[in-house]
């Protein structure tokens, strides 16, 4: 290699070396770290665009690693977040224990963390979570006060909500300083697109900042399920016209399906494909019978059929038709009568006519 062309390869190896820049944890770094011997979450933000990022949770008791998961990361974008879930799925025992958040990029690490709680020696919060139900729709929750020697203390709580997918969480929302008195139910539904029959775990969060800062935390599973149900409904002798409202995130594309019936024997079937229905979408579905519904009692019934084919809704029955008056009558015929002016008027014309003929003979 000539001279010249070393001086080249140096210099840009030089502007390389200048240009790329370790990753630090002032670009990069763990926050929100929370724990407890069900799970931990944490959070990841970045000030830069990386890759191959890798994070390891451990769960330490007695000093050991007693549970350890691991959380691949291919890409984290700038002035981005992402939020990571750790279930232990361990037995717990009474004691100390230790969480450890380390975070490598490219095989380097980066940051590690720490976050310390108690089982079974902590102080009971004034709060707990007396009750969760998520479904794909959203959450409800019911948080109480503890109840002691003076009753219940009233109490200033933040909650936070999240969807998680995998290990992922995907949607996230949060009421501020809710006022817990009494037995206070709280909901929230999720804004995003649900996968159907996809299992998702929820996790609630309650920050309690007064006197000293208490968190608790609770998760549940569930799977989502498209969801539709009927509103509205006008029948007659000609069709019928039924309202579905959506009550899931997941997209409900399935179909409403009509039976008449008439002692037994079905006069009518009408499969109809529905729009797609996400929670709160409300569409409105007409048929026509291919013929008339005759004078008598029909029984109507309406089956919502899911993307899975399972019956979502059902709504039974009846359309009475009554006789028109108007039909299969046979008119009667109107006696025809002679005007007698009209009689009249014809005798005088043939005798004008025949005295004519009378006089032209003669």
């Amino acid at each position: 290699m000539s001279k010249r062309n070393l001086t080249i390869f140096f210099t840009l190896l030089l502007l390389l070396l200048i240009t790329v820049q370790p990753a630090t944890a002032q670009d990069i770094n763990i926050i929100d770290i929370y724990s407890d011997v069900d799970s931990a979450d944490f959070t990841i933000h970045s000030n830069e665009n990386y890759e191959n990022i890798v994070v390891r949770s451990n769960l330490i008791f007695d000093g050991k690693v007693i549970s350890s998961k691991q959380f691949d990361i291919k890409k984290i974008s700038p002035d981005a977040d992402i939020t990571k879930v750790a279930f232990w799925n361990i037995k717990p025992e009474e004691g100390y224990y230790r969480t450890e958040i380390v975070m490598s990029i490219n095989g380097n690490a980066i940051e590690t963390r720490y976050s310390n709680f108690s089982y079974g020696r902590a102080a009971i919060p004034k709060i707990y979570i007396k009750d969760i139900v998520p479904d794909s729709m959203g959450i409800s929750i019911i948080l109480s006060p503890m109840i002691g020697a003076l009753g219940a203390e009233p109490v200033l709580a933040d909650v936070e909500y999240m969807l998680v997918d995998g290990n992922t969480v995907v949607y996230r929302a949060k009421d501020s300083r809710i006022n817990v008195v009494q037995a206070t139910p709280l909901s929230k539904n999720w804004n995003i697109r649900l996968d159907n029959d996809h299992e998702y775990s929820i996790r609630v969060k309650v920050k309690i900042a007064s006197p000293t800062a208490v968190v608790i935390a609770r998760s549940e599973t569930f799977t989502a399920k498209d969801d539709a149900r009927i509103t509205e409904l006008y029948k007659d002798k000609t069709g019928a016209s039924v309202t579905l409202l959506g009550q899931s995130q997941v997209p409900f594309t399935g179909n409403i399906v009509f039976t008449v019936t008439q002692n037994s024997n079905i006069i009518e079937e009408i499969s109809e494909k529905s729009p797609v229905l996400m929670s709160g979408d409300d569409e409105t579905i007409e048929v026509a019978w291919s013929d008339k519904l005759t004078a008598g009692i029909y029984e109507l019934t309406l089956k919502v059929v899911g993307n899975d084919g399972d019956i979502l809704d059902r709504w039974d029955t009846v359309i009475e038709v009554e006789e028109d008056p108007f039909v299969n009558k046979t008119s009667e015929p109107v006696p025809t009568e002679e005007s007698p002016g009209l009689t009249i008027f014809s005798t005088v014309s043939l005798l004008i006519i025949a005295y004519l003929a009378n006089q032209r003979r003669r």
